[in-house]
């Protein structure tokens, strides 16, 4: 049986902004999110001009953790977060522009086997050009922040 306590607490310390810190540098949570690259494989069609044009999103623009809250309750550790992820078209592309998308994730841990034993993401808020089809890409999205949550907790647990 794995000691996850103390890893996980120390990792929930580290997940919070730091009073010293400058305000844009990123807490450690939203760098575990740029890591994931949640943008990378986003793309959809645009149709400007009358034309078809696949457009990639696939930049990130900004990752920004509003409130996370944790609880351990015996063996099981839930956390709940809400945030804003950013994703915008490399500089060169034919069509610019982006979206912004708010998220709320829920996470229950088991810390005798340091297994993630469920995560939901769900976005609740979307804007920027392309926000209206964020629906659409919500999977990819969702399912990029899903694995690297899970990766980024069981490395707490590896020690």
């Amino acid at each position: 049986m794995r000691n996850c306590f103390g890893p996980l607490a120390a990792g929930v310390f580290l997940l919070q902004p730091s009073c010293i810190a400058n305000a844009q540098v990123p807490n450690a949570l939203e760098r575990a999110i740029e890591d994931a690259q949640p943008c990378r494989s986003l793309k959809t069609k645009v149709w400007s001009f009358g034309i078809s044009v696949e457009v990639s999103i696939d930049k990130l623009d900004s990752v920004k953790i509003e409130n996370l809250e944790l609880s351990v309750n015996g063996n099981t550790a839930q956390a709940s977060a809400r945030g804003t992820l950013a994703c915008k078209t490399p500089a060169e592309a034919l069509v610019e522009g982006g979206f912004s998308a708010a998220a709320e994730v829920r996470l229950t841990v088991d810390l005798t086997t340091c297994k993630t034993t469920d995560i939901s993401i769900e976005i609740v808020k979307t804007g920027g050009r392309f926000g209206d089809i964020v629906k659409g890409l919500e999977t990819e999205i969702t399912g990029a922040l899903r694995r690297n949550l899970a990766k980024s907790l069981a490395k707490l647990c590896e020690k």
